[in-house]
């Protein structure tokens, strides 16, 4: 006997109904939500990989640049390469932001020298690194209007490092993406009015003549720079280069997208991340101590010569 198909439960009919009338709108703000913030999660995760795959190159670019230096040494002498701040205190009103520079060359169109080259310049012609990228931090692609960026100083028939005819800037000044700033084992006291009492390493400065190694070039005058140091003057648990330090919101680290830290090379050749988080006590002259940055100070770490000192100082070993 054919058995009759038995009727679907009150539970049943209402599941059919419900599938037939689709998602009600909470149900489909809710997906939709889910589905974005999910979205972020992943695209928060793909950034923070990237910026540490850009932190790892950018600490071993310093680490090949901290060899170098030693190379440098050992061809002059013991001293390590000239650090570029024309003019610095206490005799002079230069500023810090020139620790960044290789050279200056003589107008927009031009690959004549006439200052320089000096810092991480002399790196590049006494041979040392025959790659200028390495002076680039690649988490930089067009920070401040490209002026930290490589391709800036290195264009189609102008090879670095080169002053380009498009080239923006009224100064034509080639910049690297990092601070070279070796620092003494000898410290000296200030007292400022801005920060107290402060002990850090000696700027003392020095008389010295650059010359240029492109033959032609115009002769240059007796400058004052920080004086020449060698290997055995460097404190090895100091930094003696980092990632730019101009602005706090210019910083070429990113962690979801605020200011992450700095890359440091020290003295004694190790790399060493210093985050911002942790370092950041308002009051304490840690290297961000928002005290030391604009916008409290008004003016950039580049302008501002015991700031830039105390930051450098501070930098984890």
């Amino acid at each position: 006997m054919k058995l009759p198909f038995p009727n679907p439960s009150a539970t049943t009919q209402r599941r059919q109904a419900d599938t037939a009338r689709g998602f009600t709108l909470t149900e489909l703000l809710f997906v939709i939500g889910m589905t974005a913030l999910l979205a972020t999660v992943l695209l928060s995760a793909s950034f923070t990989t990237q910026e540490r795959v850009l932190r790892a190159e950018c600490a071993s670019n310093l680490k090949q640049i901290g060899s170098a230096t030693l190379i440098y040494a050992g061809e002059n002498n013991d001293f390590v390469p000239i650090r570029s701040w024309h003019n610095p205190p206490p005799v002079g009103i230069g500023n810090p932001w020139q620790t960044y520079e290789v050279c200056r060359i003589n107008g927009i169109g031009s690959r004549s020298i006439v200052e320089g080259p000096y810092g991480l310049g002399l790196l590049f012609f006494g041979k040392e690194v025959t790659d200028p990228k390495i002076f680039y931090c690649p988490s930089i692609k067009n920070g401040l209007f490209g002026l930290f960026a490589y391709d800036t100083y290195n264009e189609a028939g102008w090879p670095w490092p080169s002053i380009p005819p498009d080239f923006t800037d009224a100064n034509p000044y080639v910049r690297s993406s990092y601070n070279y700033y070796a620092q003494p084992k000898a410290t000296e006291t200030i007292s400022d009015g801005t920060y107290g009492v402060v002990t850090m390493p000696v700027l003392a400065a020095q008389n010295i003549v650059l010359t240029s190694p492109y033959p032609g070039d115009p002769p240059q005058s007796v400058a004052s720079y920080p004086a020449r140091l060698k290997t055995s003057d460097v404190d090895p648990t100091k930094a003696v280069a980092c990632d730019v330090l101009q602005n706090m919101s210019n910083l070429s680290h990113k962690i979801a997208g605020q200011p992450g830290g700095v890359n440091a090379l020290f003295g004694d050749g190790h790399v060493n991340w210093t985050p911002v988080r942790g370092n950041n006590k308002k009051g304490s002259l840690q290297p961000f101590d928002p005290r030391l940055w604009d916008p409290f100070t008004g003016v950039p770490i580049g302008n501002s010569p015991t700031a830039f000192r105390i930051i450098m100082n501070g930098l984890v070993p």
